[in-house]
This record gives C-alpha cells, sequence and structure tokens, in this order.
C-alpha cells in the first residue's frame, strides 16, 4: 500500500504529464492550423497557366496605332515590331535540347533525390527545420529545384515559416502537374545567369557564344554555377570565384557517378576561358519606348499573376505575346531625333555632361506618345531612365498641385487673393528669415496671379498654411496621384518645404508629375498615364488590359481657371523666353530645386502634356537659365509643325472676368487709382460668384506734397499737395527686411505724428522704435516726411539745421518697378 508522500508523488507526476499533454496538443493544434490555413489560402497564388511550357515559344509582337481620332480610339492597328523591337530574343530551349551534362550538374549541386522526391525532399527539409528551430542558423537551405522554380516563378522567397509551408504545397501541386522533364525544362528556362541573362538560351550565347546543345562539361558547370549567387559567382567579373565552384560541381558530380574519372579530369583541367560576343552585346538597341514598354508589362505581371520578374520577364521575352501599345510613332521620331542629334546640355567644370529626360502625353486619354530617357545615343537596354525610373524633387513644379488647386477647390483663394510676400518665420534664433524667393527679395503685396507666374514661395507656404499640411498631402499623393511622396515616422513629404516649394525627401519621377498634369489640361480629370492598352498571349486571351480610368479631381472651372494662371507663367513668368505660345496657346510651371541641382518644365498645350528635367546624373549646380524650358520649346514646337493639334484651350462657362485692385483684391476706389506707382487696376478670371463685390480697403488716401517729396504733416502749402494713395498693411520683424513695397505703406494719420526729419526713414518710423516694419533699401523712400515743411520750432528744438537747406532731393522718387 503506498504512503501518502508516494501518493503525492504519483499526483505531482501526473499534474506534470497532463500539462506537458496540454501543452503539446495546443503546439500540434497550433501547427495543424498553420498547416490548413496555408493549404486553403495557397491555391489563389497556384495559377497552373503559368507552368504551361508550350506557351514559352516565340517572341512578342508590338502594335501601334495610326488615330484619325485618339480620344474615341478610332483609327488604324499597325505592326511595329521591327521597326521598334531589336532586342535579340531570349530563346526558349525544349528539354531534349538542353545537354545532359548541365541538367546532372544542376541536380548534383543543387537537389541529389531530384529523380526520386515528389516535389519535397522531406530528409532535408526535417532536417533544415530542426537546424532552424534550434536556432543553428536562420536560413531552411532545404529547397528542391521544384521549390526553387515555384520561388522564380512566384517571386516568393521571404524567410517566414508560411511562406515556406505555401512553397511545399507549390511543389507538390507541381509535379501533380508536370513531370520531371517539364518541371528541369522550365527551370532552365526561367532560372537567372547574371548580366541580365534569364534563362539557358541567353547565359550559353553571352558568356560562350553558343547554343546550350553546344556547351562541353566545364561550360555546363560554370554556367550553373552561377545561379547560386549570381553577381557573386559572374565569370566575367568573378572568375576565382566562378572557378572554385565550377570545380566544387564538378566534384559531385563525379562523386555521384555523373562523370567517369576520366571525365572530371579533363574537366577540371579545362581553363575558366568564356567567349563572350563584344558586338552581340552592342546589338539590338531598344528605344526609350520600347524599354518603358516592357518594364510596365513586367511590372503589371507580376501584380496581377503573382510572378516573379524572371517569370514575368521570361514569360514576355518567349511567350508569343502581343503588345498593343500607346506610342504615337511621329511624336516618337521627334523626340529621338531632338535627344540624339540636336539637345544641347551645359557640362560641369570636369567636363562631365547634364543629362535631361523628356516625355509626351496625351491630355485626353493618358496614352504616353512619346519619351526620352537621357540625352545623346543611347548604347544599351534596361538603362536608368530619368523619365521613368529617377526620383528627384520638384522644386517648384508641385506647387499647382499641392497648393494653389486645392486651395481653389476648397473656396480658400481666388485669382486674386492677396498675400503679402514677407518672411513667413525666422527661425528660433529670430534672424533667419524663411522662405526665400528665387528672386532674392520680398516685394510685399502679392496677389496669387502674380505669385504663380513668378513662383513666390512665401506666398504657396502662406496658402498651404491655409489649406492645411494634411489636407495638401493628400490631394497631391491620392488626387494627383504623386505615389512617390511619402509619409512614415522619420521620414514625411506632409512638411512645409515638401509641399510648398517641392523639397521632397526622395522625390518623384518625371513621369508622374508630368502625368499629373493632365488634370489641368482635361478639365479636371485625371487620366493615368499608360504605355501600353494590352497584352494578349499567344491563343489570343487577354492577359493585360489597361483601359482609361478617368478621374475627376477638380471641377471643370477650377480646372480652367489653374490653366488660367500657368498661362501667366509662360506670358509674363517665369518661362517667359517660351515663344511657342505664337503657334498655340500653352500653360506650364517651372521648377527649380535648391542650388539649382534640379531644372524642371511642365507645360501644356489643349492636346497635350509635356514635362522635362534637366540636371546631372550625380545631383550638382547647373548654371545658367533653366535649360528645360527652352528643350520644351524646341520639341513642341516641332510636333505642332508636324501635328494637327487643337490651338486653343476652351474656358468653363463658369468663368467671368473682373476687374479688381492688385493690393487687395477688391474692386477698385479713387485711393488704388491715386497709388503712386500707378493704377492698380487688374483684369482677372474668377468662378461666377466668387469674383470681388467689395470695395479696397488697402489703399488710404494721404496728403502729400508732390513738389518736395514727402508725407504732409500740416504744414506744406496747398498748391504743392495732392491725394495719393498708399497701402495698408501691418508687418513686425525681429530684423529689417527689404521689402519692394515698404516705402508706399501708410502708418497711421499724419497730422497725430510728429515728423521724421530723418527722410531716410518712414514718416512714422518714430512710432516703431520696438519692431522692424520692412524698408526698401533705397535712400529716400516715397513715404518720408516732408523734408521742407516742417515747423521751424520744432527743427531748432531738437537741434537741427534749418530745413530750407536740408540736402533733400528736389521732387518726387520715381515709382518702384515690379
Amino acid at each position: 500500500m503506498k504512503n501518502r508522500k508516494q501518493i503525492r508523488g504519483d499526483g505531482v507526476k501526473l499534474l506534470l504529464w497532463g500539462i506537458s499533454a496540454f501543452f503539446a496538443m495546443l503546439i500540434l493544434i497550433t501547427v495543424l492550423s498553420c498547416v490548413w490555413y496555408v493549404h486553403v489560402t495557397y491555391e489563389k497564388y497556384a495559377d497552373k497557366e503559368l507552368y504551361r511550357t508550350e506557351a514559352y515559344a516565340r517572341s512578342p509582337q508590338f502594335w501601334s496605332f495610326q488615330f484619325t481620332d485618339r480620344q474615341n480610339r478610332v483609327g488604324e492597328a499597325v505592326d511595329v515590331t521591327a521597326k521598334i523591337y531589336a532586342q535579340k530574343q531570349t530563346a526558349y530551349v525544349s528539354f531534349d535540347e538542353i545537354p545532359r551534362a548541365l541538367v546532372d550538374a544542376f541536380v548534383a549541386i543543387e537537389d541529389k533525390r531530384f529523380w526520386e522526391h515528389e516535389g519535397v525532399d522531406w530528409y532535408r527539409t526535417l532536417a533544415a527545420g530542426a537546424n532552424y528551430l534550434l536556432g543553428f542558423s536562420d536560413t531552411f537551405g532545404a529547397s528542391t529545384i521544384t521549390q526553387q522554380l515555384v520561388k522564380n516563378m512566384t517571386g516568393k522567397d521571404q524567410l517566414t515559416l508560411k511562406r515556406k509551408l505555401q512553397e511545399i504545397f507549390y511543389a507538390l501541386d507541381l509535379e501533380k502537374n508536370l513531370d520531371k522533364n517539364e518541371i528541369m525544362e522550365l527551370y532552365l528556362n526561367v532560372i537567372h545567369f547574371s548580366d541580365q541573362c534569364n534563362g539557358i538560351a541567353a547565359a550559353a550565347e553571352h558568356y560562350y557564344s553558343k547554343t546550350p546543345c553546344e556547351l562541353s562539361v566545364s561550360e555546363c558547370a560554370t554556367i550553373a554555377a552561377i545561379t547560386n549567387n549570381p553577381a557573386y559567382y559572374n565569370p566575367i567579373r568573378h572568375p576565382q570565384n566562378n572557378l572554385y565552384r565550377r570545380n566544387l560541381i564538378l566534384s559531385e558530380m563525379h562523386a555521384q557517378g555523373y562523370l567517369t574519372d576520366l571525365e572530371y579530369q579533363n574537366a577540371k583541367n579545362t581553363p575558366l576561358e568564356l567567349r563572350v560576343d563584344e558586338k552581340s552585346a552592342t546589338e539590338g538597341i531598344n528605344s526609350w519606348y520600347t524599354d518603358m514598354v516592357i518594364e510596365d508589362v513586367i511590372s503589371d505581371l507580376q501584380k496581377e499573376y503573382g510572378m516573379s520578374r524572371a517569370a514575368a520577364s521570361h514569360l514576355l521575352y518567349t511567350g508569343g505575346l502581343r503588345i498593343d501599345i500607346a506610342m504615337d510613332e511621329e511624336v516618337q521620331k521627334a523626340v529621338e531625333d531632338y535627344y540624339h542629334k540636336r539637345i544641347m546640355l551645359p557640362s560641369s567644370e570636369d567636363g562631365t555632361r547634364a543629362q535631361s529626360a523628356l516625355i509626351v502625353i496625351d491630355s485626353h486619354t493618358g496614352d504616353i506618345l512619346g519619351v526620352a530617357g537621357a540625352a545623346g545615343e543611347k548604347h544599351g537596354n534596361h538603362l536608368q531612365n530619368f523619365a521613368t525610373q529617377t526620383k528627384r524633387s520638384p522644386g517648384s513644379t508641385i506647387k499647382p498641385i499641392s497648393v494653389y488647386a486645392p486651395a481653389l477647390e476648397r473656396g480658400l483663394i481666388h485669382y486674386a487673393s492677396v498675400f503679402d510676400d514677407v518672411p513667413v518665420n525666422f527661425g528660433t534664433n529670430g534672424r533667419n528669415a524663411w522662405p526665400k524667393n528665387a528672386s532674392g527679395v520680398y516685394r510685399g503685396l502679392t496677389n496669387v496671379a502674380y505669385a504663380v507666374s513668378h513662383s513666390t514661395n512665401t506666398v504657396s507656404v502662406r496658402v498651404l498654411e491655409q489649406l492645411g499640411l494634411r489636407n495638401a498631402f493628400r490631394y497631391a499623393k491620392e488626387n494627383f496621384h504623386l505615389s512617390s511622396m511619402i509619409d512614415r515616422f522619420g521620414e514625411s513629404d506632409c512638411d512645409l518645404a515638401a509641399l510648398a516649394l517641392g523639397q521632397l525627401h526622395y522625390g518623384v519621377t518625371l513621369r508622374e508629375l508630368t502625368n499629373a498634369y493632365t488634370v489641368f489640361a482635361d478639365g479636371g480629370v485625371y487620366h493615368p498615364c499608360r504605355s501600353y492598352y494590352r497584352v494578349l498571349d499567344a491563343d489570343g486571351n487577354i492577359l493585360l488590359s489597361n483601359p482609361d480610368h478617368g478621374e475627376v479631381v477638380l471641377s471643370r472651372a477650377n480646372a480652367d481657371l489653374m490653366t488660367k494662371l500657368l498661362e501667366g507663367v509662360v506670358q509674363n513668368g517665369t518661362s517667359g523666353m517660351i515663344d511657342f505660345n505664337h503657334m498655340s496657346a500653352c500653360a506650364g510651371k517651372t521648377g527649380t530645386t535648391n542650388r539649382d541641382c534640379d531644372r524642371w518644365f511642365v507645360g501644356y498645350t489643349p492636346d497635350l502634356v509635356c514635362g522635362v528635367w534637366s540636371g546631372y546624373e550625380y545631383p550638382q549646380p547647373m548654371e545658367g537659365k533653366n535649360v528645360s524650358v527652352r528643350i520644351w520649346n524646341d520639341v513642341m514646337t516641332q510636333l505642332y509643325k508636324t501635328g494637327d493639334y487643337q490651338t486653343a484651350f476652351s474656358v468653363s462657362s463658369e468663368l467671368v472676368c473682373a476687374t479688381y485692385c492688385k493690393d487687395s483684391g477688391k474692386l477698385m476706389t479713387d485711393a488704388c487709382a491715386k497709388d503712386p506707382r500707378g493704377a492698380r487696376s487688374e483684369v482677372g478670371w474668377f468662378v461666377r460668384g466668387t469674383e470681388p463685390t467689395e470695395f479696397c480697403d488697402c489703399h488710404v488716401l494721404c496728403s502729400y506734397d508732390v513738389q518736395n517729396g514727402g508725407i504732409n504733416h500740416g504744414f506744406c502749402p496747398e498748391e504743392t499737395i495732392e491725394e495719393v494713395g498708399l497701402i495698408r498693411v501691418s508687418r513686425h520683424f525681429p530684423k529689417q527686411v527689404r521689402v519692394l513695397d515698404a516705402q508706399y505703406v501708410y502708418g497711421g494719420s499724419a497730422e497725430e505724428l510728429s515728423p521724421n526729419p530723418n527722410s531716410s526713414q518712414s514718416y512714422f518710423a518714430n512710432a516703431t522704435q520696438e519692431w522692424y516694419i520692412g524698408d526698401s533699401a533705397v535712400e529716400f523712400p516715397y513715404h518720408r516726411s516732408c523734408p521742407i515743411h516742417v515747423k521751424k520750432e520744432e527743427t531748432e528744438e531738437k537741434g537741427l539745421s534749418d530745413p530750407e537747406v536740408l540736402p533733400i532731393p528736389w521732387g518726387v522718387p520715381p515709382p518702384l518697378e515690379e
């Protein structure tokens, strides 16, 4: 009979066993749940059509369209494959054409039990899993050739348990649909061999100028060695690394019985001799447009079908696809001719030539009609495309997108809204005025029309403050689809400098920035740009479709109003050097980044939106004027000489004209007309119902001695006095700031202020000793006190000279130039 101590011990053992059983059951349920979840969800990725070997056998065809009506797609399809697609195709190699030594090399080094297992090598999988769980390594290291094919075809290679389980199910499923030879055939046709070689045909031609069936045993091992780490084992750049792995592969082939002793020794003793055909490397140069289409199709295949880049690329090159492209042959020809032969760009002191890119988009459809990714002759394929791939800060070209158009749409501003062009802040130390304008000076009271045409930074910041950072960012990224903009912890474009001045963290591409301007060109509708319309497979089935999805971003009236504002940029603003506007109405916006490293111009006509970027590949300042404006003018002039395009913008019936005061944006008064700078009237455009109805309250009539120059404090004779209109504005600066209109500022009733005998200051300067009010930096400001008719008693009381002999120039200073 058990004593009490033994019973207690048995109870503890039973409890521990129960706890262990519970946790074991919990772990088992968790594992089974994960497996069940993966098994249920993996099917949506396992598109068996991707594994059809017969689909990979033919080169693609490119079709363009000669439209009589592009917007309604009325026209004729034209086969342009021979004209634009000169690249040597990646041939698909059947299993019968693959040398046995190459198959043996891959099996020996990658998957010894390839011919026996059913897609998964369970011995290696269990060993690798135990190794991973015990923490000896952070990789699984057990993928079979079938599993590697799955990774190459789906692009899924994350180091996660879920992904590994999915891969196992994929591999098991794949082995049920294809036999071993088909799997090996497809694997060798999609795997990457460095130097942009996808598939064994490309690798054999690139490294040995041979077809695969002509490869020797050592050459097969050399090529097989590349795939483990294509950059590290590239036989051209790292021959010693490749030679080491080649010999390892040969050793494994010998040990596993694929090579006899003699074959092994002969192959091992063969030098690593490549026969790279330099001539073929320079043949078959695609146009920039073709490269763009290829990248777009590959990217969209990846997104649509969950394919890897290698699989999508192989499908494009060898799947017999038909691609209907959006290119306009005449536009592309004109763009290429200009960028190859006629473009003139500056060079830096070390002789480096600046670069440039251009893209032309149909404003009504989003069709990309032509593109140049860089200046000069194109010497290769898949090169850096400055139009579609490079991201740079857009500078002021972002202002219409992130500031002015959203503010118009929300009713915060109109054409004549006035803001003070003075510093918004002075930094934490109160000494650094921000922002600065490209002109280097502050103008004072400035309306939106002038601010847009002359790219006034302070006004865009002030409008942005009214609009709100989050609203502006949302408009730019979501409505205008500047998808490259970021908003994350530590790095965000949701700030004043980014949204008001275009100082983005990483920037945007020329393509997406130009595309955003279709909103203004087409009455408020955003058209996603496209390089192709659709992609058909070899059987005529639609793989990809790219229809025009017009999205209303602005009202028609505000879009047309924005065009009126941007026409001012061309007519009398920062791109005034354009003479193309004699051929057609045009509008646009310039942009310059810090230190003049990037120069932009995005301009449009009723039918075309054209964007140009210029700068150095590695950013450095560009001297001189904005070369992008000249390039735009040259290319668009050529396009309009040969093309049939509209030449006048349509104007919404909701827009009306009205006259207003430049300094208030309100109706003119007598005081406005008597401004010493001349009548301040201006005509602008307004959405019906927003035109000014109130009279100007900015101008104030003051008594002025027009004969002697200066404000009348009540002592000037009537025959020399006239009324003038000064501007009422409040300014308080911690340091003196040059403001061009400062000498015309009204500072209160002169009769209530003592005259200021200092003729280099305003008549009211003595009343503002505790702060600065701005200075026009002229020797004798217009609003000084009249120096001649100051009370003699006051001047004598202050110990000053006789006012009749003060060295004051006779007459009135000339009006301030704007």
